[in-house]
């Protein structure tokens, strides 16, 4: 599934294919746009199938409700929404276009990398574990981004090497698209991708 969130500050592409064998997929994500910010999540539930959907979707469905919010709102609500729940490991990023700025959090194994046209590589360190509705500690990262960075989060179910310069490398989304589709053919595990440029 392809699904693409453009304006006039972003444009992103996402992509997800569930485990072989699974008609669900335990990864989801979201992407919403405004005039002032872009706001995506992306959630990996525990495991794979219908519990993992139902922990993954439900951060997403947070998301959706209440992106005006700041981050370190939305990654409380994500916790307390998980309670009772298989748990699901969660990334938030958020890019406030008028302060120029990208604010960051993660518990887990979803991974983000920034890329700056200056050369320049963002990759702020998770924290450890999943969000299950047990007290949890976040970390908030904010950072000043250039026009035309470039960015992705995923998965563990993409196993891609060389991340970094791919971001580097290839000049479009579609381009780096099209270069991580060797990479989705296994399907050994639920797999997503986010991929963006920052206008």
């Amino acid at each position: 599934m392809i699904d693409i969130e453009s304006n006039s500050h972003v444009h992103a592409l996402a992509f997800q294919l569930q485990k072989l064998g699974k008609s669900l997929c335990g990864d989801s994500f979201t992407m919403v746009t405004t005039d002032e910010y872009f706001m995506c999540a992306l959630s990996d539930g525990l495991g794979s199938g219908e519990l993992a959907n139902e922990s993954s979707e439900a951060i997403s469905q947070i998301v959706n409700e209440y992106h005006h919010e700041d981050i370190a709102s939305l990654m409380q609500r994500g916790n307390e929404v998980l309670k009772n729940k298989r748990g699901a490991t969660v990334s938030l990023f958020k890019v406030d276009f008028n302060k120029k700025q990208f604010t960051y959090s993660s518990v887990g194994n979803v991974k983000f990398v920034l890329y700056s046209p200056s050369g320049k590589f963002i990759y702020p360190l998770p924290v450890l574990g999943y969000m299950s509705g047990k007290p949890q500690t976040y970390r908030v990262h904010t950072y000043p981004y250039e026009k035309g960075s470039k960015f992705i989060l995923y998965t563990d179910g993409l196993q891609v090497p060389g991340v970094k310069s791919i971001l580097r490398d290839f000049q479009t989304i579609e381009d780096i698209s099209e270069h991580l589709e060797i990479y989705t053919h296994t399907r050994y595990d639920d797999l997503t991708y986010i991929v963006g440029q920052l206008l």
